[in-house]
C-alpha cells in the first residue's frame, strides 16, 4: 500500500496532467508545490522514472532510440 506522501504526489501529477495545456511548461517548484513535496523529491522521482524507462527500452530492443 502506498504511503500518504506517495498518494499526494500521484494526485498532484494527475491534477497537473489535466490542467496543463499541450506545449505548456511548468517548473519543478510548481510541480512540487502542487504535489505537496519538495523539489528534491521531484528530482528523485524523475531520475527513477528515466532509469526505469531506459531499462525497459533496452529490454525491448529499443536502445537505439534512447540518447
Amino acid at each position: 500500500m502506498k504511503r500518504e506522501d506517495e498518494l499526494n504526489v500521484d494526485l498532484g501529477l494527475a491534477v497537473l496532467s489535466v490542467l496543463i495545456k499541450p506545449g505548456q511548461t511548468i517548473t519543478r517548484d510548481i510541480i512540487a508545490e502542487v504535489c505537496g513535496c519538495n523539489v528534491y523529491r521531484i528530482d528523485k522521482l524523475e531520475k527513477t522514472a528515466v532509469e526505469k524507462f531506459k531499462r525497459r527500452a533496452y529490454q525491448r530492443g529499443l536502445h537505439e532510440f534512447i540518447e
